[in-house]
């Protein structure tokens, strides 16, 4: 049995993945954990105080744990860290920012992080923009979640915005990026409730069908 290591960003790609990717993968012979970036260390102990992204050389420092207690080629790790918002101490990030189209620019981050590392075991993954692009393309089952006749308003109204865009083309704007127009629209959504739920409920086949770039991701680790 291959075992996959997948570094996440928050709790709500934690959720995601607990909820949506493990049983996939698993029932493929392919044993995923999940592992929330670490912010913060007790200086005496080494025990962890707070967890979620923040600077790039905490998403560094932990890869490199990770990779260096799983040695052996049965193991392979993978990122999903989103596109939108990368941490400012992130490699060649002025260069990187200045590609104006987002699907090179996340295979060119893809690249950097790849080359950084020099694993083949990593495979990493870069969401654009970023994870709420999938719960755009769970609007369906968001709803059903959902009760408050203004968060419904707000969907509908979201939903209109958004009509002519595939979810992973709504662009990274301070204002627009997918997560912003959630919580502009819907005035209850909870980044680390609704989102995993109304995405676990769509389903894994319908994201993949809306999402290409998520889907070829999904497919190259099913390929392990």
């Amino acid at each position: 049995m291959k075992r996959l290591i997948i570094v996440v960003e928050g709790q709500t790609e934690e959720g995601f993945v607990k909820g949506v990717l493990c049983p996939h993968l698993n029932a493929r012979s392919i044993y995923t954990s999940v592992i929330i970036v670490t912010t913060r260390r007790d200086a005496l102990t080494g025990a962890k105080l707070d967890k979620g992204g923040g600077f790039w050389r905490n998403w560094d420092r932990d890869l490199r744990r990770v990779m260096g207690e799983n040695s052996g080629p049965d193991v392979a790790f993978t990122t999903l860290i989103d596109l939108y918002g990368l941490p400012k101490d992130f490699p060649q990030l002025e260069a990187l920012s200045r590609i104006g189209d987002t699907r090179h620019r996340a295979s060119e981050v893809e690249d950097v992080i790849s080359k950084q590392f020099g694993d083949r075991r990593l495979i990493p993954y870069v969401q654009r923009h970023e994870f709420e692009a999938l719960v755009l393309a769970s609007l369906g089952e968001l709803a059903r979640v959902l009760d408050a006749e203004d968060d419904l308003r707000g969907l509908e109204q979201l939903r209109s915005e958004i009509a002519a865009y595939p979810p992973e083309d709504v662009n990274d704007g301070p204002k627009s990026a997918p997560s912003k127009r959630l919580l502009a629209r819907i005035p209850s959504y909870g980044k680390t409730l609704h989102g995993p739920l109304a995405v676990e409920s769509t389903g894994l086949a319908s994201l993949r069908a809306a999402c290409p770039r998520f889907d070829a991701w999904v497919t190259r680790l099913e390929g392990l």
